[in-house]
């Protein structure tokens, strides 16, 4: 979801995940377009795949966040950037906007119609059902019993 957002304010302490593998799916809104397009495969796979967390500082570096402030900060730094963007002219932020997202909307539409005919399919899988069970039952999923659709 914050690939979406114009601004993206993190502490340091900041927990973020891609769990989607983790949970047996596959990303969703367009993620699988628009993170490798923005930070690259490599480390796009790294996140993807394995489903580890990471903290805002890693996102930062990632491009995932405009700026780590401190804990106690972000609210204030959020507020203070939506108060800077209400005195600008308001035609001319929505039109800058609109070109700066121009570029990505088409492939972030097919990504996402892609994605959800994918997650129908996974989120209905023998695995997805394990990982589910397994994240209610706190335990650790066990996917060398769940069949392989096409196998």
């Amino acid at each position: 979801m914050l690939t979406h957002c114009d601004f993206v304010y993190a502490a340091e302490n900041t927990r973020f995940q891609l769990p989607f593998i983790n949970l047996a799916v596959v990303p969703e809104l367009g993620s699988s377009y628009s993170i490798p397009a923005s930070i690259g495969y490599l480390p796009a796979a790294e996140l993807f795949l394995l489903g580890m967390p990471f903290n805002g500082r890693r996102a930062a570096e990632l491009g995932f966040v405009t700026r780590v402030v401190p804990q106690d900060a972000v609210l204030t730094t959020a507020m203070e950037t939506a108060r800077a963007l209400a005195e600008k002219p308001a035609v001319a932020l929505r039109a800058s906007k609109r070109l700066l997202k121009r570029w990505s909307r088409e492939q972030t539409e097919t990504a996402i119609k892609v994605e959800t005919e994918e997650f129908g399919a996974r989120v209905r899988s023998d695995e997805a059902r394990e990982a589910m069970n397994a994240f209610l039952q706190k335990r650790p999923p066990n996917f060398t019993t769940t069949k392989i659709a096409g196998q």
